[in-house]
């Protein structure tokens, strides 16, 4: 198919790229769906934050694909950063109006308005957290208006979002009807915005995780027993010192004590601190956790803060804990409870670990109706992607 002179494509655009791995397990999941299902002659451009990083990580996993990273669209969201998210959101839907195209001339945008479809992947980064990130969304509804081009959203976190500032309301609700569906993978969410914006396509579905499936997300158990933590510094900074000791006494249980890292320049930190505590703790790299997965056995068990890692371990049947104090992860966590984790919130800082009779308080062991669920859920998902690109 021939669309105004340019081979058809598609065009998906998100906020990976730090790199993080929820995100990069988002991208990996499309990369791996796309690479199996469409033409490998077919053009694809996924705008992700630093194309660099995209590359290493996920390149040689598109290799038989015609797959084409880039950061161009980052770099134009933030050449204004002034604006709050609704603003760039206003602004991305403006664009093409006010002669954008023609003003980055150095991006070679002809092939956004040449796609036969845009979407806008999932992962958590509409909000008012990461204003700049508006301005795709805001950019999608104008492709649609401008050129016809089908438009979709999968496995959206969206917000925290301050209230659509008066004016904006009725361009903000034009926006979110132009896309054929926005997936919302929170409940939460989907209630908030059906309700204030009832005329667009809005669905309560899933992660783009679930595109994954459980055998690439999981290595083979080797009967060792791991305990895993994985930590935000603002939640480990509040964790009282009675925490650490008695986290020192739950890893005696263990024979590993493994931290699964998520954003390697955040995490530094953090695994500096407690490794400290931990002097022989393993650390499992992001690309590692991506190519290799983890290895989860029923005896294992987990301490996390990081969304993605509850929800990937919580997939693969492992229990354990997380933490969470912010309107930001409340939502995410609150997301894989619904769909079945059987980890349980823990407070750091006035909980306990044992109960009075000196035994630890949480069980360990496999979850086997999270696992039978998983299935389903990555069925599903997979049905979605392949009737969004119509096969």
């Amino acid at each position: 198919m021939q669309r105004n002179g340019y081979m058809a494509k598609h065009v998906l655009i998100g906020g990976a790229g730090a790199p993080n791995y929820g995100d990069e397990l988002i991208v990996r999941g499309w990369v791996d769906f796309l690479t199996t299902h469409i033409d490998p002659k077919t053009k694809i451009l996924i705008y992700e934050n630093i194309a660099k990083n995209e590359i290493e990580l996920h390149g040689p996993f598109a290799k038989n694909a015609n797959i084409e990273f880039r950061d161009d669209l980052a770099a134009i969201a933030k050449a204004n950063k002034e604006l709050s998210f609704w603003g760039q959101v206003a602004r991305g839907y403006e664009f093409i109006q006010k002669n954008g195209m023609n003003s980055y001339k150095k991006h070679n945008l002809k092939e956004l308005q040449n796609a036969e479809t845009v979407h806008l992947h999932g992962g958590g980064y509409l909000n008012k957290l990461f204003p700049v990130k508006g301005f795709f969304l805001g950019l999608c509804a104008a492709l649609n208006k401008a050129y016809g081009t089908r438009i979709f959203a999968t496995g959206i976190g969206f917000g925290p979002a301050d209230p659509v500032p008066a004016g904006l309301e009725t361009t903000i609700s034009e926006i979110f009807s132009r896309f054929e569906i926005f997936e919302l993978r929170d409940v939460d969410n989907y209630r908030k915005l059906s309700k204030q914006f009832p005329f667009a396509n809005f669905s309560y579905g899933l992660d783009d995780c679930f595109l994954v499936p459980q055998e690439k997300l999981r290595r083979p158990d080797d009967g060792k027993r791991r305990l895993y933590l994985s930590l935000l510094t603002y939640n480990m900074q509040k964790l009282a010192s009675s925490y650490w000791d008695a986290l020192a006494k739950v890893s005696e249980e263990f024979d590993e004590v493994v931290f699964l890292e998520s954003c390697p320049w955040a995490d530094k930190k953090v695994i500096e601190f407690v490794g400290q505590r931990f002097p022989k703790m393993k650390v499992v790299p992001v690309d590692e956790l991506l190519n290799s997965g983890v290895v989860v056995g029923d005896h294992d068990f987990a301490f996390v803060s990081r969304f993605h890692v509850h929800f990937v371990l919580a997939r693969l049947g492992c229990v354990g804990t997380f933490a969470k104090d912010n309107e930001y992860y409340n939502v995410k966590h609150q997301s894989i409870l619904d769909r079945g984790s059987r980890f349980r919130e823990f407070d750091g800082k006035k909980g306990t670990l044992y109960n009075a009779d000196g035994n630890f308080r949480f069980k360990s062991g496999s979850d086997f109706q999270q696992m039978a669920l998983d299935n389903d859920y990555h069925n599903r998902k997979i049905a979605l992607a392949k009737n969004l690109y119509r096969m």
